[in-house]
């Protein structure tokens, strides 16, 4: 499990130096007033972890939808990036091979 999922919140506040960006500021940035632009999703990323809002919209000009998902970074902050620590992982394991799966077939 990524680091920020187990770290406490207060512990993931921004950085100093940093300007926070609502989640109201980072929709109005990305979506037109008219667009008709719909929260489809929200929740969090692992339990106890940082919050995520799927924001869609209506796609005139191609037909469809789009949708952009924005991530909270604490301290009232929004991007639409994952905070640190968070992203795709591999989780792998090795297993002792035994002597009988890797004897040769007769033949």
């Amino acid at each position: 499990m990524p680091l920020s999922a187990c770290t406490p919140v207060h512990a993931r506040r921004a950085r100093p130096g940093y300007t926070p960006s609502s989640l109201r500021t980072e929709i109005a940035r990305r979506f037109d007033a008219r667009s008709a632009a719909r929260v489809t999703r929200f929740g969090r990323i692992y339990f106890g972890g940082s919050r995520y809002v799927c924001v869609s919209a209506p796609d005139i000009e191609r037909g469809g939808f789009y949708a952009l998902y924005f991530f909270h970074h604490g301290a009232n902050d929004w991007r639409i990036y994952p905070p640190p620590g968070i992203g795709p992982s591999i989780v792998y394991s090795s297993v002792a091979a035994s002597s009988k799966s890797v004897e040769a077939a007769p033949g």
